[in-house]
């Protein structure tokens, strides 16, 4: 009996550890799976704009003929931020498809507690 009704007591504690976990999502508000596609493209934004501005130093310092101290600088000031948002993106949703095999597992247990199976 204690052990049947064990999901039910430990779920919303292990529910509270994911948010958490994914402080930057809501698991309450809408599904995670929209909330993530938002994500990536924030991401994406993230890549554009900082290449965007990496061509406009390319550009400025080749207007003086030092295309390499604009490459550099660009590499230096910029491939972080793209990186960075891609590491925590890539981070995010590794998480977020833990959470869902843990969701997913306890709905499974639940529903063949439901079918008395």
């Amino acid at each position: 009996m204690t052990h049947d009704r064990e999901p039910d007591r430990t779920w919303p504690a292990r529910q509270h550890d994911w948010q958490r976990k994914l402080r930057r999502l809501r698991l309450s508000a809408e599904p995670v799976e929209e909330q993530l596609a938002r994500y990536k493209r924030v991401t994406w934004m993230l890549t554009a704009v900082p290449l965007g501005l990496s061509l406009m130093f390319l550009a400025l310092f080749s207007a003086f003929r030092r295309p390499d101290i604009g490459a550099i600088l660009a590499g230096v000031l910029f491939l972080p931020v793209i990186a960075i948002a891609w590491l925590d993106y890539v981070l995010l949703a590794a998480k977020v498809n833990r959470y869902r095999r843990e969701r997913a597992q306890y709905e499974g247990e639940q529903a063949s507690e439901g079918t008395g199976v």
